[in-house]
């Protein structure tokens, strides 16, 4: 089941992780805000789109959460929450995407795993917060429920969106010839 990553994967992992990053960037207008979730809400479609086009190009199990691990590797310097949503979030959603469908074959696979990664960094950001800065339970206590919900909602909506269009973008690439899957796949 678990195949080695080749260097040209990992290079391609790190340079989409790093245009994934600069999109990230739409957040810092809402990176101070009160509103929990906010944040997520603001990058998750970008987030799960190029999670995609990551898992259509390295179809091995752990893409997620080397992906993961890239893109919060230069977050863990300014904002360590970030760190471990990125990578946990990316962790945990492959473990539970490969136990339901055991590879990457299948394009449900894939957007189920890039879709949960984002989901999931909704609630993880709770205790990680929690554990760095302690005020992020006092924001999600404030914040209305109904915002909260919304909030949510809005996450699962916008990620599952966004791995669609990442399957839709990784099928037309493919069909170009710009997205060949890696060779021993």
């Amino acid at each position: 089941m678990f195949k080695k990553f080749k260097v040209r994967d990992i290079v391609f992992l790190a340079v989409l992780a790093a245009v994934n990053t600069l999109f990230g960037g739409l957040a810092m207008p809402v990176m101070r805000s009160e509103i929990f979730g906010l944040q997520t809400l603001v990058t998750c479609l970008f987030y799960a789109l190029f999670g995609t086009i990551a898992i259509m190009k390295v179809h091995k199990p752990g893409t997620l959460t080397l992906y993961g691990l890239f893109i919060g590797f230069p977050l863990l310097f300014m904002a360590p929450v970030m760190f471990f949503n990125n990578f946990i979030g990316g962790l945990i959603a492959e473990v539970i995407t490969l136990a339901i469908f055991r590879k990457y074959d299948e394009g449900k696979a894939v957007a189920t795993a890039s879709s949960l990664w984002m989901i999931l960094t909704v609630p993880l950001s709770l205790p990680f917060s929690i554990w760095f800065n302690g005020s992020s339970f006092e924001h999600f206590r404030t914040t209305a429920a109904w915002q909260t919900a919304l909030i949510c909602v809005g996450v699962i909506v916008l990620s599952v969106v966004g791995a669609v269009l990442g399957l839709k973008i990784a099928a037309e690439l493919r069909k170009a010839g710009k997205l060949r899957p890696s060779e021993d796949d």
